[in-house]
């Protein structure tokens, strides 16, 4: 009997440690957040979303856009940092100088052959870039290389923007080096 109403008592200890366990584990996937930056490109079809837009999002804190200039018709590169409020300028390198060249700038610490570099530091909410086959956008990160310019129509406007995103909202949402890099959907 003894036993009977002992064993009666670890089976119910146990329940209501995985009702707790499962309660925390809920309010864990609803309330904790994860800063991420998320890139988003309206007017995009066929992403798991099903909505009109692409969205997809890495956990790097920084990044590098480049780019072929309109004008000079050479690469053109910009390092960024997530911060708690927005996105930090952090380096500028180009190979070719010319009109809007921020020449006044401390040079950067760290030089690229063949490119020029200066430091900048300036801090954006956000970023609104529009890219094009012609320009070769492209956002690198933790060794991926995210062809953009591949993945959307021409002149399409990527924001480009620290996010915080739950467990769930993670799960709804795809890595950026997740995408194809062909441009299928």
């Amino acid at each position: 009997m003894m036993r009977k109403q002992l064993n009666k008592q670890v089976w119910w200890f146990a329940g209501v440690a995985s009702i707790a366990a499962l309660v925390l584990f809920i309010l864990w996937a609803i309330f904790s957040r994860q800063t991420v930056i998320e890139i988003r490109v309206a007017g995009v079809a066929g992403n798991n979303n099903n909505s009109a837009s692409l969205v997809c999002y890495f956990v790097e804190p920084n990044f590098q856009l480049r780019w072929i200039h309109s004008v000079e018709k050479q690469w053109w590169e910009e390092q960024y940092l997530r911060e708690e409020e927005g996105l930090l300028l952090t380096t500028t390198y180009f190979q070719a100088f010319g009109a809007g060249t921020p020449s006044t700038e401390n040079v950067a610490p760290i030089q690229k052959e063949g490119y020029v570099g200066y430091q900048i530091n300036q801090r954006f909410p956000h970023l609104n870039w529009v890219v094009s086959r012609l320009t070769k956008g492209e956002i690198d990160y933790a060794g991926q290389r995210i062809l953009i310019h591949q993945l959307v129509p021409d002149y399409s406007e990527v924001t480009i923007m620290p996010k915080a995103y739950s467990p769930i909202d993670r799960f709804n949402k795809d890595f950026c080096h997740e995408l194809p890099s062909d441009g299928s959907q």
